[in-house]
């Protein structure tokens, strides 16, 4: 290379580093504070996000354990004391439980009551919870036919 284009080169490097003023510490300082605030912002969205997916989770898993509880209590025979022949149920939900009420209608006072009686009309209560909170509740009538 030729002398004259290695001078020219150099003075061109110096003038290049000599415009360049550099970085304070405080920007970067704010730099890394923006950056960190945009970080923080980003993890908190995708963790709001996961805990509605969770839910939303829990409300389907809920829905469809109570529904097929019901559809299952609904399709079977008529039981006048389900205390002594319980209605089926579904198997087990892992994390879940599906609770079952009946209550008995009383044609005396034209009220459903707890005590059982067999005046042809049943209540009932399927609720599903998942560690105590419930998820679901659903309540269908059985008939005597």
């Amino acid at each position: 290379m030729n002398a004259g284009i290695r001078l020219a080169l150099r003075r061109s490097a110096r003038r290049v580093h000599a415009d360049q003023g550099g970085q304070t510490l405080a920007g970067e300082l704010v730099a890394l504070a923006i950056l960190g605030f945009a970080v923080a912002i980003v993890l908190g969205t995708i963790a709001t996000a996961t805990a509605g997916v969770k839910v939303k989770h829990d409300r389907l898993t809920g829905a469809t354990a109570g529904r097929s509880q019901s559809e299952l209590i609904v399709d079977a025979s008529y039981s006048p004391d389900p205390t002594a022949i319980p209605y089926p149920s579904i198997a087990p939900v892992t994390g879940y439980s599906v609770e079952v009420e009946v209550e008995y209608w009383d044609a005396a006072t034209e009220t459903f009551i707890t005590t059982v009686q067999d005046d042809g009309l049943q209540r009932i209560s399927v609720t599903v919870s998942r560690d105590g909170d419930v998820v679901f509740e659903i309540e269908s009538y059985k008939v005597k036919r």
